[in-house]
């Protein structure tokens, strides 16, 4: 395997690059030819060089995209080269899709491509460009997740300023497609790493509006720039997106930490994301300083070394490289310091996922692709870090910069007063004897689903309570009784998801709230735990049931109507012969 990176200004120049990859030996001998192009400049006639590349080097995948550029003018893209990198495959098939979304949709797509996976074996990666105005690279992903196959790539951007048309390449040049290669081997290697080097800091806030997968109206019942105004001091207008990308949204979502950054507002207050957002995720606001950025960079190359990589793929976030300003291009020369004819871009979002992760549309991040055809290398794939990487032993021997001063400060007192309301918050919202949420906060999280669920969230309440509990105690004490109740909990504690909420009500009695539910998912898990708790032998008391009521919540609901639905049914189930699930 040999990858070559070129850069050229023109058409002009094109041709003698393409005569030179076309009469090569590797172009001859290669079993699959990876073209990579990418475009910051706006003097450039996108369809021309296209065709230009495919009709001259017909052997070879074309893929690529416009750049982003929106950083300011004077770190502006639109004077730097074309690029175009060339990967020689000798022991990989190469397999490429394109799906025109002006003909069919996402979804549709996601399925066209899920029948093409069935059809291949031996796959081993993908790589995909998309641009779309309007809908998620994640629709289009979800047909085939199952697959749990590593994907790459990123979203096509455009300049700021010029706001020329983004497009992504393949046969030919669109404005709203996504183009996906399949990589198929028995011998490829894989090295993934995404790196998000931006530190959340300030509280905690709730998603409590949205409109679609991309438009935020409110936050904590806010209008959502309003978050903003209120840590910034920036209102919404013509400079909003300019004087807020540096501090995006950062979301925990699957076990990762994914940024979201604004594009723009609307006049109703909301504010309009690259990537998809949800109802009801919680997410901090976050900054980062340059030179660390830097430093995780350097350090993440390092990761990669003992790969001994032959193609070294770099997707960058356009918003990144805004803030790295001047410093961006220093981040460019440790790419080609450490591997000479890598390719590198600037999208909208960058693609990134795992076989055991679900992919991401991430957003200031930076995504690395190492790839090698020695049978002696292995896959590895690294997750985003945590946050920015303060050494507090680090000796300076000269005045630190009064802005990383600062931040150094915020970073140091942000960590205490988290570790402190960590340590508070066990005591203010944990039940002491179980370690699960207590009243007051099973109270405070049903209140925010009633929010939610006046603007089209789904709620299920599962309300339960042991059975003859009371004889438990009577019987064997109140010692083997927190016992029970402790057992109950670890069995329950098997079905908590994500974003499920479960917490000790009062006594033998427990709530547990379950986001996105309809009727028969909740009824489903229902029986699950009564099923399992009857057939879980306990120390001592040996056989214990419980009794569950179970209700979805209505828009119209206060907390008392919601739970007391639900202690209804529980009370039903009670009266008509205990370890049983009632519906109310």
């Amino acid at each position: 395997m040999k990858q070559k990176t070129y850069r050229f200004f023109d058409c002009s120049n094109l041709e003698n690059i393409l005569k030179e990859i076309n009469t090569s030996e590797d172009y001859d001998k290669a079993s699959g030819i990876l073209m990579q192009l990418y475009n910051p400049r706006l003097d450039a006639d996108e369809e021309r060089l296209v065709k230009c590349i495919n009709e001259r080097c017909s052997k070879a995948i074309l893929t690529g995209m416009t750049c982003a550029s929106i950083a300011e003018e004077e770190f502006d893209l639109k004077d730097q080269p074309i690029q175009l990198s060339v990967s020689y495959f000798f022991k990989t098939n190469l397999f490429v899709y394109e799906y025109d979304l002006n003909a069919l949709t996402m979804f549709v797509a996601g399925r066209l491509m899920n029948e093409k996976l069935d059809e291949l074996e031996n796959v081993k990666c993908m790589q995909t460009f998309y641009v779309s105005p309007s809908s998620s690279i994640i629709v289009y992903a979800k047909e085939f997740s199952h697959k749990n196959l590593p994907v790459f790539g990123a979203k096509a951007g455009r300049n700021i300023r010029v706001k020329n048309t983004a497009h992504v390449y393949g046969t030919k040049c669109y404005d709203n497609a996504i183009v996906s290669v399949i990589f198929q081997s028995k011998d490829l290697s894989v090295f993934m790493e995404n790196d998000l080097g931006w530190q959340e800091i300030g509280s905690s806030k709730v998603i409590s509006k949205v409109d679609g997968d991309r438009i935020v109206s409110e936050i904590d019942g806010m209008p959502a720039v309003d978050v903003y105004k209120k840590y910034l001091k920036v209102s919404a207008n013509e400079y909003f997106v300019q004087n807020v990308c540096e501090f995006p949204f950062v979301i925990h979502r699957n076990g990762e930490r994914i940024a979201r950054v604004p594009q723009g507002f609307d006049e109703n207050g909301a504010i309009i994301f690259n990537s998809d957002v949800f109802q009801g995720e919680h997410f901090r606001l976050s900054y980062s300083v340059p030179q660390k950025l830097l430093q995780k960079t350097n350090d993440n190359i390092k990761d990669i070394s003992w790969l001994r990589p032959e193609a070294v793929y770099f997707f960058e976030c356009g918003n990144r490289q805004r803030f790295l300003r001047e410093e961006y291009f220093n981040e460019l020369n440790l790419y080609e310091n450490f591997f000479k004819e890598c390719s590198s871009t600037t999208g909208y979002s960058e693609l990134y996922s795992t076989p055991n992760d679900s992919i991401a549309d991430l957003n200031s991040a930076l995504v690395i692709v190492a790839l090698t055809e020695n049978p002696e290398s292995k896959d590895l794939f690294k997750s985003a870090d945590v946050g920015i990487p303060f050494d507090e032993n680090e000796k300076n021997d000269q005045e630190v910069p009064f802005v990383e001063r600062i931040l150094t400060f915020l970073e140091s007192t942000s960590k205490e007063l988290d570790d402190l309301n960590k340590e508070l918050g066990k005591v203010a919202y944990t039940d002491q004897l179980t370690k699960i949420y207590n009243r007051w906060e099973l109270e405070k999280n049903i209140n925010e689903a009633i929010s939610l669920a006046q603007n089209g969230c789904s709620f299920a309440l599962l309300f339960f309570d042991i059975d003859h509990f009371k004889s438990v105690n009577d019987t064997y004490g109140h010692d083997v009784g927190d016992l029970v109740l402790k057992s109950i909990v670890s069995v329950v504690r098997g079905f908590l998801d994500e974003n499920h909420v479960f917490g000790r009500w009062g006594g033998e009695e427990f709530l547990y709230l379950f986001p996105g539910a309809d009727m028969e998912s909740a009824l489903e898990l229902a029986e699950r735990i009564r099923r399992t708790i009857d057939e879980t032998c306990f120390i001592t008391v040996q056989h214990v049931t419980v009794s569950i009521g179970v209700t979805m919540i209505d828009k119209d609901d206060t907390i008392d109507s919601f739970v007391k639905r639900a202690d209804e049914a529980l009370y039903q189930a009670k009266e008509t012969g205990r370890n049983k699930v009632v519906v109310a």
